[in-house]
């Protein structure tokens, strides 16, 4: 479960079972695009919300095969925010595209 934080380990455990949990999915196989690096402003950005999109799609229909629901999508920070049934975590967590399972957080400001 290397790939599972402390928090959402904690969290897993104090889950009953049948039970969802709401996760952070780091995707994996950022976007390798050379127009993501070059180019002017708005080619690139479209570029990295392109690659995003293609490496976050096999990741969310596992979510959603498993039962969960993808909340929200961010493309610059590349993650999803889904609800995923407790007994589908460390499998989402298994996968290769996947980097990193978190628990959300709020934002403050400094």
């Amino acid at each position: 479960m290397p790939k599972l934080s402390g928090d959402l380990q904690k969290k897993l455990a104090a889950t009953p079972m049948g039970d969802s949990v709401d996760v952070v999915v780091e995707v994996g196989g950022k976007s390798s695009s050379p127009t993501a690096k070059t180019g002017d402003r708005a080619l690139r950005i479209a570029a990295l919300k392109k690659g995003f999109s293609t490496c976050a799609e096999p990741i969310e229909r596992a979510i959603e095969s498993s039962g969960g629901t993808v909340l929200d999508r961010a493309w610059l920070n590349q993650s999803l925010k889904a609800r995923v049934p407790k007994e589908a975590v460390e499998a989402l967590g298994e996968r290769e595209d996947v980097e990193r399972l978190d628990t959300p957080r709020a934002l403050r400001p400094d």
